[in-house]
């Protein structure tokens, strides 16, 4: 059983790195993909036999940090040509997938007795939220592309590490279900993520760019430090349990309003263009 863990380890990690990549130019991806994907695999492979599951969640951190910011780099070498017309199309679909998972999710809160562990049905619902915070993370990046302009150079980059912090989160996620001691990873990204929205929330108030309810961003912040504060300090088991299934139903809904709003811009832009 030992021998196999590495192998399915490092396995979903190429698959879910291999999907990370779309977001690269077609050009570059063409050129490079082949050798990136091949270097992850190797550099994951080595950092697992030096030091286990955690070298391979701190190699995944570095990664994702440096795919956000090459990634970023590659779009604005081809001026966002592919980006503006991919993003577009794809960021408000991102996020309305992330919300619907983030719903699904939810009910996991509902398992009887411990949170540390779950089981069944629990269990499966609970791992909805990686997939969740994974189209999560690509939106938010998503959105410092498409509104680039509007946002202005400190609203993009606080989006963009928000992105990152939910793509830690979907990190995290799995690697604490495979080693229980790594869940400081999934609440390392649960702070940047939560922190990078208080901060651009508060900016979207002052100078809405994004087609939304100019609060809803820091509504949907705060709502998550207030239910995430009141989870932490209950001793109650069913209070417990309601805090933490409101938690994540309002990040799903929040998050799908805002890809529903996206794509009814997108909708109403063409229709204009029509």
């Amino acid at each position: 059983m030992k021998q196999m863990t590495p192998t399915r380890w490092i396995a979903l990690s190429a698959r879910i790195y291999r999907a990370l990549l779309v977001l690269y130019p077609a050009d570059y991806r063409r050129e490079y993909g082949r050798l990136m994907l091949q270097y992850f695999r190797d550099v994951s492979c080595d950092r697992y036999y030096r030091h286990g599951i955690i070298g391979v969640a701190l190699w995944w951190c570095t990664t994702l940090f440096d795919l956000t910011f090459t990634v970023i780099e590659q779009r604005r070498k081809v001026k966002f040509t592919m980006s503006k017309s991919t993003f577009a199309q794809l960021t408000g679909t991102l996020l309305v997938a992330g919300g619907l998972f983030g719903i699904g999710a939810a009910f996991s809160q509902f398992q009887p007795g411990d949170h540390s562990a779950y089981t069944g049905i629990y269990q499966l619902l609970m791992f909805l939220s990686v997939p969740g915070f994974l189209f999560i993370g690509l939106g938010c990046i998503g959105l410092g592309l498409r509104y680039d302009w509007p946002l202005g150079t400190t609203g993009r980059w606080i989006l963009y590490l928000s992105g990152v912090g939910a793509l830690v989160m979907a990190m995290g996620g799995v690697v604490s279900a495979i080693n229980e001691s790594l869940w400081n990873i999934y609440f390392g990204g649960g702070v940047l993520h939560v922190a990078a929205l208080i901060a651009f929330g508060l900016l979207h108030v002052w100078k809405p760019t994004l087609p939304i309810f100019r609060a809803l961003p820091l509504q949907l912040a705060l709502g998550v430090l207030i239910l995430l504060l009141g989870v932490l300090r209950t001793d109650s088991e069913a209070i417990n349990n309601t805090l933490s299934f409101l938690l994540f139903l309002g990040m799903g809904l929040v998050w799908l309003a805002i890809g529903l709003a996206v794509n009814r811009q997108q909708r109403d832009a063409a229709l204009v263009a029509a």
